[in-house]
């Protein structure tokens, strides 16, 4: 098996619902992504994943949540805006990303994206085959 993965940062406010004090209120997180992409073999170039795509995909999810507040988002409207629903958001946003720029998807066997929104404290999401 290969992995490939990337990292990027960004900024954004969130408030967590009910009763969490100081975490109920909103604030600013700077989050770092890390993606990462697990394949059983190597393509035609040599690559698990084009590494390029990976990380154009990410800047285009990054900046459409960058500076924003995800209490607003639509895909936290029903959801707790915890670390562990924003790899879930963000799995999904770069899982259906990826695959509008060709990228062969049954080809990635797993893929994790894993949040942290501290020096100590992240969260993950994994999926086990994405094609």
């Amino acid at each position: 098996m290969f992995k490939v993965g990337i990292k990027s940062s960004f900024r954004s406010v969130h408030s967590l619902e009910g009763n969490f004090g100081q975490e109920a209120i909103p604030h600013e997180h700077e989050y770092t992504v890390e993606w990462i992409c697990c394949t059983a073999g190597l393509d035609a170039n040599g690559f698990a994943v084009d590494i390029a795509l990976l990380e154009e995909t990410l800047a285009e999810v990054i900046g459409r949540i960058r500076g924003e507040n995800l209490n607003r988002l639509e895909f936290f409207s029903k959801r707790q805006v915890s670390v562990e629903n924003l790899a879930l958001f963000l799995h999904s946003s770069l899982s259906k990303g990826l695959e509008e720029t060709g990228q062969e998807m049954s080809t990635i066997r797993e893929s994790e994206v894993r949040v942290w929104e501290s020096d100590t404290a992240w969260a993950s999401f994994i999926s086990p085959v994405l094609g």
